[in-house]
């Protein structure tokens, strides 16, 4: 009888068991004109010069939304952390392993601050090869 008891009350309670998801760390970068670029025909995504390029698959950044007003900590500039990263070789060719850069940046929620710091884009990094 007891075992039928658990039987039932694990059969209840069980599907709303579930793992708890580990809540990621957030990444607020400054939009900076002159290292990331968009293309007119892909207004929502964002190509840092730094990517490999079309040929090896481009990193770029996919525009998720945009909000306004948050309160970040630290503001963080994309090229020196790019740069200084392990995913980065000025001596090797391709200079970035945008796989790898990729995969890495996605176990964080990613913002782009734009214009005075009032408008803030969330994305996801990715790569296309073309």
């Amino acid at each position: 009888m007891k075992t039928a008891i658990l039987l039932l009350l694990f059969l209840f309670i069980g599907p709303n068991l579930q793992a708890q998801e580990k809540q990621k760390d957030t990444l607020f970068f400054n939009y900076n004109n002159k290292y990331i670029r968009t293309l007119v025909e892909m207004p929502n995504e964002f190509y840092i010069k730094d990517g490999s390029g079309a040929s090896y698959g481009n990193f770029f950044f996919k525009e998720v939304k945009v909000l306004n007003n948050l309160k970040p900590k630290k503001n963080l500039c994309l090229k020196k952390f790019i740069r200084s990263s392990k995913y980065y070789d000025k001596n090797k060719e391709p200079q970035l392993d945008d796989y790898k850069l990729a995969f890495f940046l996605n176990n964080y929620i990613i913002f782009l601050t734009k214009r005075n710091k009032s408008e803030y884009i969330q994305v996801v990094a990715a790569v296309r090869i073309e």
